[in-house]
């Protein structure tokens, strides 16, 4: 890889999206029209926090995510170093229009925007009309101008939430243009002792350049968990029975669980939350499942019927803590789902096999507390282990200790930077 090939692959990538927007396909023109009609910069980011004795222009802190789910990596470091840094404005920015959608309103920043398009020119300007006095990029974000630019200025930039993998092309013995990428960097904090080795022994980043917080998520997830929530349908449903929650299930998880359930006793009732909720995917189900609709159901309703379908969103989290068992999708498919809010309720936690991108699903497989499967066989035989009191309790001890250790990952980061700024100035 070159400079000059990154650019035509860039451009190309840019391109197809614009080609995208034109046939009708609606995220491309999302992304298109939301970086062409984007507002100029709020006169907000130029004004100084009342109190912080500022009188003029206050410092800015620029933070990077590609969509939602870095955003919930993200969000704890912010919140974090903006409670202990008062006087500073930020800004948050998305490649994904999903993200922006979502986010675009968040009270944790100052102003949401979308990330310009990669390259040379676009990336500098960026940078001059922002003056940014410290960057953060989330997790698995590289994109060379906009980091070069920083770079060049002067700009404190770090990576946070860092997720390494051996066959990245950091690691290759042709990667030195990557790793050149990663020296744009002037500090990276990983989720893993793992990850550093791999970022110092094979990526050949400065050891004293990196440092191991874990998760910022499990912040963010405990916060979700402490937080008050009854809800009296689930609770009803729930009330005496071992209860499976099956979060974030694809049409793959769900053959999966079908043979399973077809040998849980009577006392076990499972509560199915589809990733997606297209209506008629929703009415096959109901009907295979004879189960019960959340949003038709009441708690007088419910009768002895032991399947019910979440069939709404923004519940999913705090309906975990109702649960006995967890089963979280995507991993039959293209990825592991969120594993980390049941974890913080303790509860066992199953999903498939394709698990590996996800490092909090390793260590959690590691302590006890989770299994992956490869079939409805597997899961169905590792269910019924933890039908078993004493069993399900040890892989809820290790699931609850596991959250214990990664509490506080937001903190631990923005000691790191802290102390990495003050070396840097």
């Amino acid at each position: 890889m070159t400079t000059w090939q990154y650019r035509i692959g860039t451009t190309a990538y840019h391109t197809a999206i614009r080609v995208a927007a034109k046939f009708g396909l609606e995220q491309a023109k999302f992304w298109v029209n939301g970086r062409k009609n984007a507002p100029p910069m709020p006169e907000i980011l130029q004004q100084p926090i009342p109190g912080t004795g500022y009188k003029t222009r206050p410092p800015l802190l620029w933070m990077h995510c590609a969509s939602l789910g870095e955003w919930e990596q993200g969000r704890p470091v912010m919140e974090a170093f903006r409670k202990r840094h008062p006087e500073y404005r930020a800004i948050l920015t998305f490649f994904s229009p999903s993200g922006y959608e979502r986010c675009k309103d968040d009270k944790a920043v100052d102003h949401v925007a979308y990330l310009p398009p990669d390259g040379p020119e676009t990336s500098k300007k960026w940078v001059e009309e922002l003056r940014p006095d410290a960057a953060i990029f989330v997790k698995y974000e590289f994109w060379f101008f906009h980091l070069q630019a920083l770079h060049n200025a002067g700009i404190p930039t770090f990576l946070v939430a860092a997720s390494f993998r051996l066959e990245q092309r950091f690691f290759r013995k042709n990667g030195d243009w990557w790793r050149e990428m990663l020296g744009f960097f002037d500090g990276i904090v990983t989720q893993t002792v793992e990850h550093s080795k791999l970022l110092v022994q094979l990526g050949q980043y400065p050891e004293g350049q990196v440092a191991v917080a874990g998760d910022p998520r499990m912040d963010r997830t405990l916060e979700l968990a402490q937080t008050p929530f009854t809800d009296p349908i689930i609770a009803a449903f729930t009330s005496g029975r071992t209860t499976v929650i099956a979060g974030s299930v694809w049409g793959d998880d769900l053959e999966a669980l079908w043979l399973a359930w077809e040998a849980m006793p009577d006392d076990v009732c499972i509560i199915l939350a589809p990733h997606q909720l297209h209506e008629v995917e929703l009415a096959r189900t109901q009907v295979q499942w004879d189960a019960l609709r959340y949003t038709k159901s009441t708690a007088d309703t419910l009768g002895h019927n032991r399947v019910l379908l979440l069939d709404t969103i923004g519940i999913l989290s705090k309906v975990y803590r109702y649960g006995d068992i967890a089963y979280v999708g995507g991993a039959f498919r293209t990825g592991l789902h969120n594993t980390l809010e049941p974890l913080a309720y303790g509860l066992p936690t199953l999903f498939g096999p394709k698990h590996q991108k996800f490092p909090e699903a390793a260590a959690a497989m590691a302590a006890g507390g989770a299994f992956s499967v490869s079939s409805g066989r597997e899961l169905r035989v590792i269910l019924e282990e933890l039908l078993g009191e004493a069993r399900r309790r040890r892989a809820s001890e290790a699931q609850l200790a596991l959250a214990r250790r990664d509490a506080g990952a937001g903190q631990r980061t923005v000691d790191f930077l802290d102390q990495q700024i003050k070396a840097l100035s």
